[in-house]
């Protein structure tokens, strides 16, 4: 009998940092615990392959199939805002920033998007839409106003994806800056994606392989995780992907296609 191992490193975790304080305090429990068990950790998973039922239980399923179009449905259900600029005669100064989009967003956006930012429940910035360079990036560009007494205040970094229906939001304290500028001397690339309000419990997660296999591992694989019928990530052997969690104790299955099995293999994480 042989086995087969896929090995699932943890690299960390975020969560939803636009919580009230209760269930900030709550969530950031259950992610200390999950960090505790699995921060710098491999965690074995077995699946026992015999080619005799009567060898051993079963503990994975396999099942023939097409190459899966898997990817993790980020759509939302957020109307579209209606932000509305700052009256510049109330600020001192203004403090410029240039913020391109992370990969993982940009395949997502289109000129209907929408970016600002807010100190505290203030729109401080013109609403930005999208400007297109010509290696693709996608780039918006905000005015914020300020005045002197903003200081450790709480900036808020907002996103509107049009196609997605969703409203990306990080935040975070910081001292109001006259003619201070992020993104134009080297790129500004905020981590939107952490925003996403519908899978506030992100991790990084990356599937190993051991060198005994029942099969040849082929560039044209695929790695998932699904939370029931949702895929919750997709990525490939060795290299990290994000896993999407709506809450820090739920519990993810791994799925495995295999070019040259022609499958999917299933296990549930334990």
């Amino acid at each position: 009998m042989s086995k087969l191992s896929f090995i699932i490193t943890s690299h960390g975790c975020c969560i939803d940092d636009n919580l009230d304080n209760k269930d900030n305090i709550k969530t950031r429990d259950m992610m200390m615990k999950m960090q505790y068990l699995l921060l710098g950790i491999s965690v074995l998973l077995f699946w026992c392959c015999s080619s005799s039922d009567d060898d051993s239980p079963s503990t994975y399923s396999f099942e023939s199939a097409a190459k899966p179009a898997w990817s993790v449905d980020l759509t939302g259900n957020d109307a579209a805002p209606q932000w509305t600029a700052p009256d510049p005669s109330h600020f001192e100064s203004s403090m410029f920033a240039m913020v391109t989009l992370q990969d993982e967003l940009k395949a997502y956006s289109s000129d209907d998007d929408l970016m600002t930012v807010f100190i505290g429940d203030e729109c401080r910035a013109i609403p930005s839409v999208r400007t297109v360079d010509k290696t693709g990036e996608v780039r918006f560009v905000l005015k914020i106003r300020g005045n002197s007494s903003d200081r450790d205040v709480t900036f808020r970094l907002s996103y509107y994806c049009a196609q997605l229906h969703q409203v990306f939001t990080l935040q975070g304290k910081e001292t109001f800056a006259p003619e201070l500028t992020y993104g134009f001397d080297e790129e500004f690339v905020p981590p939107l994606l952490q925003g996403c309000k519908k899978y506030p419990v992100q991790e990084q997660l990356t599937v190993s392989l051991p060198d005994k296999l029942p099969f040849t591992s082929h560039d044209g694989d695929l790695v998932a995780v699904f939370a029931g019928s949702e895929c919750r990530g997709v990525g490939t052997v060795g290299k990290p992907f994000t896993a999407f969690r709506t809450s820090a104790d739920e519990v993810l299955q791994i799925r495995y296609y295999s070019v040259e099995m022609g499958g999917i293999y299933s296990l549930t994480q334990t």
